[in-house]
């Protein structure tokens, strides 16, 4: 389903191409990719099986085993160039072939594969050797996606974390990073290597687009979602609605904001150390982990934020509570960063990371497969920092 086509050599590509097919996807490109569509066994039948996907563009990646492929180069690439004369097929050409001075050699893939009527050189190359390069890669194919894609003065862009890579919705920035490890359900620090430099780039994107409003749908990790928000900050000057399962806009709604309930945990007598704040504005029982874990690590103090009655949020009520939230953060924080724990609606978590635009907040999730179900810290977001809002992630888990 419009997808990208990663052209590749196994035998030294494999593990380049997982890395790119990954990161285009973090930037909001479908990708096939035949390790993660086709059964072992079935190589031989990739293009063939890709083509009835209705793809969208293709990626040639240029390895030093590609001069051997006979496949890449008499079936794959012939039919993707023929694809490529349709103007809105996007066709792209990743490198890790440096020439003398160790700049990218860009006659390597009319070297390897040289196709009669066709000069490789024609189409833009990128080097791929680092995770940063790949990205500019997939920055690029993701802008000449949202070009004319805007659908009712909006893009649109869906974003999932939990489900597997197939499947994936026509919106024109369709969101997916890899999934949990197995035996784990929290986004793994790969996830947040490759989506960090998407949420850099998304204000640019949509300039591209041609739009200033960003419709999001989907649902995700609240740490991810809130690094979502954070990427489009209410100062950017975009317009951005948020839209659950159910269909429900929470960014435009004028209910006043739902009762709210604050409990500050007794640390004893620790003087120093950031602020701990726990979200808690679902309508089923709370998780008393937040307690047991804010008294087993160093916090200068630690605060619950509830939703007086547990019933459920009314989408409605999304912007006034967003705002009140915004309020109780900031003054908690008294313009230290914040440790933010949260356990509520998506939307919510989108929309709060927007507002949260003056402060530099630590992001946890909560470990429910391990053998003792715990918090893990995953990131460190600052909206409207310059470089993109993710400022760390933690590796060592």
């Amino acid at each position: 389903m419009d997808q990208v086509f990663l052209s590749y050599r196994h035998s030294d590509g494999d593990e380049l191409a997982e890395a790119t097919a990954w990161v285009l996807r973090s930037h909001g490109v479908p990708v096939w990719h035949d390790q993660t569509h086709l059964p072992p066994g079935r190589f031989d039948r990739r293009l063939d099986e890709a083509l009835k996907s209705d793809l969208s563009g293709a990626v040639l990646l240029i390895t030093p085993d590609i001069v051997h492929s006979d496949i890449v180069r008499n079936q794959e690439l012939p039919a993707l160039l023929a694809l490529e004369a349709d103007s809105a097929f996007t066709f792209a050409i990743g490198s890790v072939v440096m020439d003398s001075t160790g700049k990218l050699d860009f006659g390597a893939p009319d070297r390897f594969l040289p196709q009669e009527g066709w000069s490789l050189r024609d189409f833009d190359q990128f080097p791929v050797t680092t995770r940063e390069e790949i990205a500019r890669l997939a920055g690029e194919m993701a802008a000449r996606r949202v070009r004319r894609a805007a659908v009712d003065g909006r893009l649109l862009l869906n974003l999932q974390t939990r489900l597997p890579a197939r499947g994936t919705p026509k919106a024109p920035l369709a969101v997916r990073t890899r999934p949990p490890l197995p035996g784990t359900s929290v986004p793994p620090p790969e996830a947040w290597a490759d989506i960090a430099p998407f949420l850099a780039d998304l204000p640019r994107l949509v300039q591209a687009a041609g739009v200033k409003h960003l419709h999001i749908t989907g649902g995700a990790h609240l740490s991810i979602a809130f690094a979502l928000g954070a990427a489009v900050p209410t100062t950017s000057g975009l317009t951005v609605s948020v839209v659950d399962h159910h269909g429900n806009d929470w960014s435009g709604g004028t209910a006043p904001s739902v009762p709210l309930a604050e409990e500050e945990i007794s640390l004893g007598d620790v003087s120093d150390g950031p602020v701990a704040v726990y979200l808690d504005l679902v309508d089923t029982a709370p998780n008393k982990e937040f307690r047991r874990y804010v008294e087993s690590n160093r916090f200068a103090r630690a605060v619950e934020i509830l939703v007086a009655e547990r019933e459920l949020i009314p989408a409605e009520a999304g912007p006034a509570l967003v705002t009140e939230l915004r309020r109780r953060i900031g003054e908690l924080a008294a313009g230290s960063p914040v440790h933010l724990f949260l356990r509520v609606p998506f939307p919510v978590a989108v929309l709060l990371g927007r507002a949260c635009n003056t402060l530099r907040v630590v992001l946890y999730e909560w470990e429910r497969e391990g053998e003792t179900p715990a918090y893990l810290e995953m990131a460190t977001v600052s909206a409207g920092r310059s470089g993109g809002p993710v400022i760390s992630w933690t590796t060592d888990r």
